[in-house]
């Protein structure tokens, strides 16, 4: 079936190796799924762990390092449960913890060992022991509790389900255990059964089961159901049901019928059993989920079967109930997480159409709510209706899938039905019945609402409408309504007595009923004003006014009139907002007016006289209003030329300040126009907008030099080079641009003001040395602070682009190295260095000898980038700036041993560890690591570990790591030291190491070392962290084998038992081998690698030993006792046979079968193919290699069981060519099923057809013609002829006259009387009796005459007799041929020729045989005359008594007799008739002989 039309849908949710899980921890002991949420994964290797996967978010599981026998997710939250036993003791840790708040929420110590544990409802987990069953609630400080003890057919069970049912007075535990002796392969499964409430307990067999809730028709409380497979073995039969069962019924209520339905398994799954059973609510239907990965589905109310498919290739473990889509998840062995649903678009078909099951469909369709059914829910709906079942039809309606029955239509065709008197329409049960089952449509809630109103019966329309029952609709509403208005007015006046802030709400409440307020807004604000609540009424007023509609222009108006009357702050607010916009703006205007809301006023006025009376009243309007208000330039403008021209500067220079969106342009024309005094409102356009050439040159024409000081001083120093610029375009006197320089001092920007002196290069070019010294001067003068570097920088850059480098070392040296008061200057030194620097480095070093007073690390650093290398060594180290310095050596001088040495003349830590840093860096790792020691420095610890192993100097590397610890604790440290103990053999140091306090990573360590073949390290290592897989394979590569298993036998891991087991076998340690192989066979997986690793390396003998100590083992499987029989197979061939039939049943046959063949053991591949039921191979093999498989009898039994006919023909030519001797018993086996032609012409193409005489004889009780004709050749050549008559008699279907014609000229005579016979039996008469008279047979030739019926032929056999004058003959032929022979032929041919002596005897029997016949007729008639006699004497009595009134008339003479009619005796007309004849006639003949004689005559 394409997967597209299936039923039930399958898909990879996810799989679990795919998120990091190992395979071998896929079992049902690792891996739990408590519900749809969790998946968890209990590790045990590399280290203890659980995985938690969120199957929300699948891909990102959350891995914990935790050591738990168990771990179970709480179906619902992220609650975790953990089991783990007690070490030494049998019982078990438990413990809850909540992973959402990292908190422990419970714990207890179980004196008993829990076998089994599930959460059975979301705060309570199910604990099960070898005995009993406990419940342990998350809430409280509560312990687990008792509920119940196991009952016998449990023990010795594994359990692998705990369930209970919603109410939780149903329990249900399952376990599972080996089968019976007669098929073990088959499991068996138990279950316990136990109520709550009775305290009983109930054993019954079952391998799954599932608790469900179904509520029958007429019941208002669901039933409790359990649902439970069983597969059983009764008298070698096996059965498998499901059964479905009611649990507590409800007194006095229906009760759910016990159901049940067989579990078809294919022949390929005879073994296979249930191993989970989930049951979908949303569709209430079972799943049954087998071992081997077969679905079963079935319907929970009548345990129909629905669907079977296999989902798994795998064998599935563990089930979880996926109850939002109404399936299931199913993880198997591979780790697949299947996720089983219900195809809802096909399975109502499926179950319609290919099973055929249209009233399954309907209920599945109306209980899912699926679509597929609705032409068989119309017709059905129909056909109730149109036998007036309306209660049926209507709560088909009710339920039918997707609601396609509740229409207008449907409502109409109730209503249509008349009604009955005295019974409750139609209409109403329809609409009852909806009403149970929820709520109604908006059309059924209008219809059933207008039968309610008609009847007066509102108060149902209220109760419905509270229970939330109809779909509220504006037509409801408008039907509701007719005939009751609330007066709302009186409603409001009441309440506004008492709770003004309550009518305000009624009145909001209004204003949102569904088709408008039913009070006039106005009308409830004017009931709020009479009460004069002015804050009640504008509230209610705002809220409703929101949408700021043109409707409600009067009513924006008047709350905004009554607030501007009694409060005129909540109307400055209000207007403030711009919540209105369609009231009366003249109005509001003059309201704003009186309340001095001048501002507001102005917004509102728009005639030219009202804006002039309100503006005047300047102080009530706040001056920016004016600007703020506007965004437009002119207006901008004109209040800036306005203020100006009335005087008002400060308003100028503010608007000038602050404003955005005037034209500064225009705005700068008219302030250099107006030529005010005070000239800040210009300096702010021209500053804010860039015209700074312009304010300059304005302010010097118009003598305004304070302004210009002012400016570059105190409001942007930046724009000083524009403005002395300009001051040199207007040829300013030099002194005024000299004191504007030095007033602006270190703020001035040198660069900008030497690029705008070089655009006046040909005016102004010999005042620049000037000014720089005034500038240079002045900040000594002034005794600044250090200046930036860049700016000194940037004098002197002056100086060079004059190119007067050497006058400014001139004046500078002057200043500084003459002994002047300025010798000492910081700056003035370092402006001497500086330039040296770029001028001439010649002079540096002297500089830098002579000169204490300057800036070391920043002087230090021009140099090194001026590539004065030994003069900025010899400035740090002057400065006693070591690190800089030796940076200096190492970096720009390269001279690593001039920085070592300075290093040890200095012995700071800092230098010695940039020393390191080279060192390291050029590859000198030796010294670089004593270098990091002398700096205790252990910041690169990560370079020096790796230069170190790359130059493998591990001594010194310990000394380093060993410094490096004492400073930080580091993984990579520790992990690093013991590496590097290792690399030097010092393992007694590693092993005090380890035993310390440290945070080394001691699992990679170990794997490093035993990844470099550093064994006696790891071996170290992996027996400290009890990484006994690891230990194992360490102590096989140091050859310690002995160690080895014992380490192996503490990791119990399979891939660890096969290194080790391997080595040993490499080592030909076959002991312990053996040990660890036997650890590794009792898995299947693993068995067949130690097989091939064994036999590639040639331990036959020793394999076979293993295998067969593994048959003992408790755990022994199938492949064990497959491999050792093919072991046997190919090595040790005498013991085969024996393996084979001591242990049959457990072998893997198909898998010998191939290895037997492999080897040509032909006879124990014979028994193979018998025991596997394969008896057309087992034939095969027999014949052709017969002389090792020929067994007679086993041939036999083997031939009748073959399928392909062919070989029973094959069989016969074996038997003819091998065992010519036996070939009849084989036929006698093979007679019911050869074709016995086909056999005979075998032997007859073969020429031993004699040989099968037996079985010839043995089957022509068949009356096969090619049978019969060989056996009659047989008996003709061997002149049988009792045997050949006897053949020829009981079995006709031959060729008769072939045979006939090929004995009639036989030498004897009784091979040529059979050929008469056979004439005879053919019909060729006188073939027959010409044969006879031949041989004188005259007994056969007149018995033949008899028999063919011939007159001709009998009288002529007289003729012949006469002729020959056989006078006795003539006789017998007579009366052998009596009913042929004429009486006058007869007694003429007796007259003539004289032999009426002869023919007497058949004269007097003729005589009497006539006379017999002629008394039979006479007897005849005579018994009809006195029939007729007696019909007529009854007709008369019956006349008479019709007419006895004729007694009462005269009498009167009788009539005459009529003609011809007879009376009487003695009466006239009577005739006596003729005597009584005798009987005269001959008994019969008896045939072919001659009748007795005397007594009849």
């Amino acid at each position: 079936m394409a997967a597209a039309s299936a039923p039930i849908t399958m898909k990879e949710a996810i799989t679990l190796p795919s998120i990091g899980i190992n395979p071998q921890f896929i079992t049902f002991t690792h891996v739990t799924m408590e519900s749809d949420k969790f998946i968890c994964v209990r590790e045990t290797a590399p280290q203890n762990s659980v995985v938690i996967i969120d199957m929300n978010m699948p891909m990102q599981p959350l891995r914990r390092p935790i050591t738990a026998d168990s771990a179970l997710m709480n179906p619902n939250s992220r609650i975790l449960a953990l089991k783990a036993q007690v070490q030494g003791s049998t019982q078990d840790h438990l413990q809850i913890f909540n992973i959402e708040q990292k908190s422990k929420m419970k714990s207890h110590l179980m004196p008993e060992q829990v076998v089994f544990w599930k959460w059975i409802t979301p705060k309570t987990l199910g604990l099960v022991t070898q005995t009993s069953v406990y419940h342990w609630s998350t809430d409280g400080e509560s312990e687990p509790v008792k509920v119940f003890e196991r009952t016998a057919n449990l023990a010795n069970n594994q359990i692998i389900n705990y369930r209970c049912d919603p109410s939780e007075k149903w329990l249900v535990l399952i376990g599972i255990a080996p089968g019976s002796p007669e098929r073990p392969q088959l499991v068996k499964g138990n279950m316990q059964l136990f109520s709550v409430d009775q305290q009983r307990s109930q054993a019954l067999e079952a391998h799954a089961a599932a608790f469900a809730q179904f509520k029958l028709p007429g019941n208002e409380n669901p039933s409790t159901l359990i649902s439970f497979a069983t597969k059983t073995l009764n008298a070698g039969q096996i059965t498998s049901k499901l059964h479905v069962i009611e649990l507590g019924a409800q007194p006095g209520k229906q009760s759910f019928t016990k159901k049940q339905a067989d579990l078809f398994f294919p022949p390929d799954f005879a073994d296979d059993f249930p191993v989970a059973m989930q049951i979908s609510h949303k569709y209430s239907l079972i799943y049954v989920i087998t071992k081997l990965g077969l679905l079963f589905v079935y319907d929970l109310e009548t345990a129909a079967a629905v669907y079977r498919n296999r989902i798994s290739p795998d064998p599935i473990f563990l089930t979880a109930e996926a109850s939002s889509v109404g399936g299931f998840y199913a993880i198997n062995r591979r780790g697949q997480v299947l996720l089983a649903t219900v195809n809802e678009q096909t399975i109502i078909s499926f179950v319609s159409g290919q099973l055929n099951n249209l009233e399954l469909a309907v209920n599945l369709a109306k209980r899912g709510n699926l679509p597929g059914a609705e032409n068989l829910v119309v017709q059905r709906f129909q056909e109730l209706f149109a036998q007036t079942k309306y209660k049926e039809a209507a709560e088909l309606a009710a339920e039918s899938p997707q609601g396609i029955l509740r229409t207008p239509d449907t409502v109409a065709k109730f209503q249509s039905v008349p009604v009955q008197t005295g019974q409750t329409p139609p209409l109403l049960q329809y609409f009852g019945t909806l009403l149970t089952r929820g709520k109604l449509n908006a059309f059924e809630s209008l219809e059933l609402s207008r039968l309610v109103v008609n009847q007066n019966k509102k108060n149902l329309l209220e109760n419905w409408l509270g229970d939330d029952k109809l779909e509220c609709s504006e037509e409801l509403g408008d039907l509701v309504k007719v005939g009751y208005t609330p007066d709302y007015l009186f409603l409001l006046q009441t309440i506004l007595r008492t709770d003004p802030q309550g009518a305000v709400n009624f009145a909001l409440m209004m204003s949102q009923m569904e088709g408008g307020c039913p009070v006039d807004y106005n009308t409830i604000t004017d009931l709020f004003l009479q009460r004069n609540l002015i804050r009640e009424a504008t509230a209610f007023l705002l809220d409703v006014l929101k949408p700021n509609l043109p409707e409600h222009a009067f009513l924006q108006t008047k709350v905004l009139e009554i607030n501007l009357v009694t409060f005129p702050n909540v109307a400055d607010a209000i207007l403030a907002n711009g919540m209105f916009s369609h009231y009366d703006r003249p109005r509001i205007a003059q309201l704003c007016e009186k309340a001095g809301l001048y501002v507001r006023a102005l917004q509102h006025y728009t005639e030219l006289p009202d804006i002039k009376r309100v503006i005047v009243n300047t102080h009530a309007i706040e001056p920016q209003y004016v600007i703020y208000s506007s965004e437009d330039p002119d207006i901008h403008f004109k209040y800036i030329e306005s203020a100006a021209k009335t005087g008002q500067i400060k308003e100028v220079e503010r608007v000038t300040r602050e404003s955005n969106f005037y034209d500064a342009e225009k705005t700068k024309n008219f302030l250099m126009e107006a030529k005010l005094p005070d000239a800040r409102p210009l300096i702010n356009v021209c500053d804010r907008f860039g015209f700074v050439p312009d304010l300059t040159h304005y302010l010097y024409t118009n003598n305004m030099l304070r302004y210009i000081e002012g400016y570059v001083q105190k409001v942007n120093p930046g724009n000083a080079p524009l403005v002395v610029g300009q001051l040199l375009d207007d040829e300013c006197p030099e002194d005024f641009i000299k004191g504007l320089i030095l007033s602006v001092r270190s703020l001035l920007p040198v660069e900008p003001l030497v690029d705008e002196c070089e655009k006046r290069e040909v005016k102004m070019y010999m005042y620049i040395m000037l000014w720089v010294k005034l500038l240079l001067i002045a900040i000594i003068i002034q005794n600044t602070s250090s200046p930036p570097i860049q700016q000194v920088s940037a004098a002197v850059k002056a100086f060079m682009t004059a190119d007067l480098p050497h006058e400014l070392i001139e004046l500078l040296e002057k200043i500084v190295l003459q002994n002047s008061a300025f010798s000492g200057n910081f700056n003035l030194q370092n402006l001497l260095i500086l330039t040296a620097i770029k001028a001439d480095p010649s002079r540096v070093m002297d500089y830098i000898n002579r000169l204490d007073n300057f800036d070391g690390p920043a002087v230090g650093e021009v140099a090194v980038e001026a590539q004065l290398y030994e003069e900025a060594f010899a400035i740090f180290k002057k400065f006693n700036l070591n690190v800089q310095a030796v940076n200096v050596l190492l970096d720009n001088i390269q001279s690593i041993e001039r920085a070592v040495e300075f290093a040890f003349r200095v012995e700071e830590d800092a230098v010695w560890s940039q020393v390191a840093k080279a060192q390291l860096r050029e590859g000198l790792v030796s010294d670089a690591i004593e270098s990091f020691i002398r700096a205790d420095d252990a910041t690169q610890f990560l370079e020096v570990i790796r230069a170190a192993e790359d130059a493998n100097v591990y001594h010194d590397l310990v000394r380093y790591l060993l410094m490096v610890r004492e400073k930080a604790k580091e993984p990579k440290v520790d992990s690093e030291l013991i590496y590097a103990y290792a690399k030097i053999d010092r393992l007694a140091e590693i092993e005090e190491f380890i035993l310390m306090p440290n945070v080394a990573n001691l699992q990679n360590v170990g794997d490093r070392l035993y990844d470099e073949a550093l064994y006696e390290a790891a071996k170290i290592i992996f027996a400290f962290i009890s990484n006994w897989a690891k230990l194992a394979v360490t102590l096989v590569k140091l050859k310690q084998f002995q160690g080895a298993v014992d380490a192996a036998r503490k990791a119990n891991s399979a891939k660890t038992w096969k290194e080790v087991c391997f080595a040993c076998v490499d080592a030909e340690e076959f002991r312990l081998a053996q040990i660890c192989g036997l650890n590794i066979i009792i898995q299947v997986d693993d068995l067949e690698e130690v097989s091939e690793y064994y036999q590639n390396r040639g331990c036959f003998n020793e394999l076979i030993s293993l295998m067969e100590s593994g048959l003992g083992l408790e755990r022994a499987h199938m492949g064990i006792f497959t491999e050792l029989g093919v072991l046997y197979a190919r090595y040790r061939h005498e013991k085969l046979m024996e393996h084979i039939k001591l242990f049959s049943t457990r072998l893997n046959i198909p898998k010998l079968i191939r290895a037997c063949d492999e080897q040509q053991h032909w006879k124990e591949l014979t028994y193979l193919y018998i025991q596997y039921d394969e008896f057309d191979n087992a034939a095969t093999t027999i014949m052709n290699h017969s002389p090792e498989a020929w067994d007679h009898m086993q041939f036999k039994d083997v031939a009748v069981k073959v399928a392909n006919v062919e070989l029973y023909y094959k069989a016969v030519h074996f038997y003819l060519q091998e065992h010519p001797d036996l070939i009849n018993d084989l036929l006698n086996v093979l007679a019911l099923r050869v074709d016995h032609t086909r056999v005979v012409d075998i032997m007859r193409k073969a020429g031993h057809l004699l040989l099968v005489k037996p079985y010839m004889i043995a089957v022509q009780s068949n009356n096969v013609s090619a049978v019969n004709e060989a056996l009659n050749g047989i008996y003709v050549e061997e002149e049988d002829y009792d045997r050949l008559r006897e053949s020829i008699d009981l079995h006709d279907n031959f060729d008769q006259i072939g045979l006939a014609q090929k004995i009639e000229k036989h030498e004897l005579l009784e091979m040529r009387r059979v050929a008469a016979y056979i004439y005879k039996k053919a019909g060729r008469w006188k073939q027959s009796i010409a044969l006879s008279k031949k041989d004188n047979l005259y007994k056969d030739a007149m018995e033949t005459a008899s028999q063919s019926g011939d007159r001709e032929l009998a009288e002529e056999l007289l003729v012949y007799f006469i002729e020959q004058g056989k006078k006795e003959c003539f006789a017998s032929c007579l009366f052998v041929c009596y009913d042929l022979i004429r009486a006058d032929v007869a007694l003429e041919l007796a007259w003539i020729n004289n032999m009426v002596d002869f023919a007497f005897p058949y004269l007097l029997q003729f005589i009497r045989e006539y006379t017999g016949k002629v008394d039979e007729l006479v007897k005849d008639k005579i018994e009809a005359a006195k029939e007729v006699k007696a019909k007529e004497q009854e007709e008369k009595d019956v006349i008479a008594q019709q007419n006895m009134y004729a007694q009462l008339l005269p009498l009167a003479l009788p009539a005459p007799p009529m003609p011809g009619m007879g009376g009487g005796p003695g009466m006239p007309g009577f005739v006596p008739g003729p005597p009584q004849m005798g009987g005269l006639g001959m008994p019969p003949m008896p045939p072919f002989g001659m009748p007795p004689m005397g007594s009849s005559y």
